[in-house]
């Protein structure tokens, strides 16, 4: 009989490794951000040395505006794993302006995980209701420094659940 065991970086150590997304450093950018982003915490290699990146992202309640968008040209985004419900942005591949009035907002239900296309405007995700939730998005290393375009609009765009 094999009795469990706490989950402890030593004991774990032999095997690989794991990942508290509510204990995992600083942020890239201010601790104080209602959307605090954990880049590259976990990587993960592929048998044709491809990576990819598990970033934990933990975000507050916060106003259903839609104030910035961003668009990654050589990769896609997948995202989820929501402890809630979240809701987020899309629109339209294209250039560098966001095509504002084509923009979408969709419901992500808590454990489900999305995959955005190369090109398609988007940006963090809102939790819906007051508690904050924690969730991953998987891109390659270093996406957010070498292929990530961000814009903030002209106009802020209100959600209405």
């Amino acid at each position: 009989m094999l009795k469990v065991e706490e989950l402890t970086v030593t004991a774990f150590a032999p095997f690989g490794r794991f990942l508290n997304p509510q204990d995992c450093g600083d942020p890239a950018g201010s601790k104080e951000d209602p959307v605090r982003f954990y880049p590259d915490r976990v990587l993960q290699q592929f048998s044709a040395s491809n990576y990819v990146a598990f970033n934990p992202l933990i975000i507050e309640p916060r106003p259903f505006v839609i104030t910035l968008a961003e668009i990654h040209e050589r990769t896609e985004e997948v995202f989820g794993g929501f402890t809630k419900d979240v809701c987020f942005h899309v629109g339209p591949a294209g250039d560098c302006t966001p095509p504002v009035e084509e923009f979408r907002v969709f419901r992500l239900p808590a454990g489900w995980w999305a995959r955005i296309k190369r090109g398609v405007w988007h940006h963090g995700p809102f939790v819906m209701g007051e508690e904050t939730t924690v969730g991953m998005v998987v891109l390659p290393p270093h996406t957010y420094t070498n292929d990530c375009y961000v814009v903030e609009l002209d106009e802020a765009i209100k959600i209405k659940l």
